[in-house]
């Protein structure tokens, strides 16, 4: 049998596809660290600090939310209502847990007590 050249698909076998290498790099990744930059950045390292003197602090007030529940539960059970500085100890604490986890997770600058008043915002 002759070849015949007008249909390539019948002649020619099937064309390897070259597959193309995808390096992904972070964003940032292609310029070179400048002194203040990475490890040696005083600022990073301040932080790092303000985040370990935060997670001790966010574990004691833990501790706090806990007793603070158990006490209103009491208040409840025996005098029939909540107490009000209890609730709003509990509504101040849970605001500066929120404000500590988004400075812990970097979602914002802004350093909550005691770097900031208490009960601000």
């Amino acid at each position: 049998m002759a070849k015949n050249p007008s249909n390539p698909r019948k002649n020619s076998k099937p064309e390897e596809v070259a597959e193309a290498e995808v390096i992904l790099e972070e964003p940032g990744a292609g310029s070179k660290a400048k002194d203040g930059d990475g490890i040696r950045n005083k600022t990073v390292w301040m932080r790092g600090l303000n985040m370990l003197i935060l997670a001790i602090m966010m574990s004691f007030a833990g501790t706090l939310l806990g007793i603070a529940a158990l006490l209103q539960f009491g208040w409840l059970l025996f005098a029939g209502h909540r107490n009000e500085h209890l609730s709003s100890f509990g509504a101040e604490l849970g605001n500066w847990l929120r404000k500590a986890a988004h400075f812990q997770t970097v979602v914002t600058e802004e350093k909550p007590f005691p770097w900031t008043p208490w009960g601000r915002g």
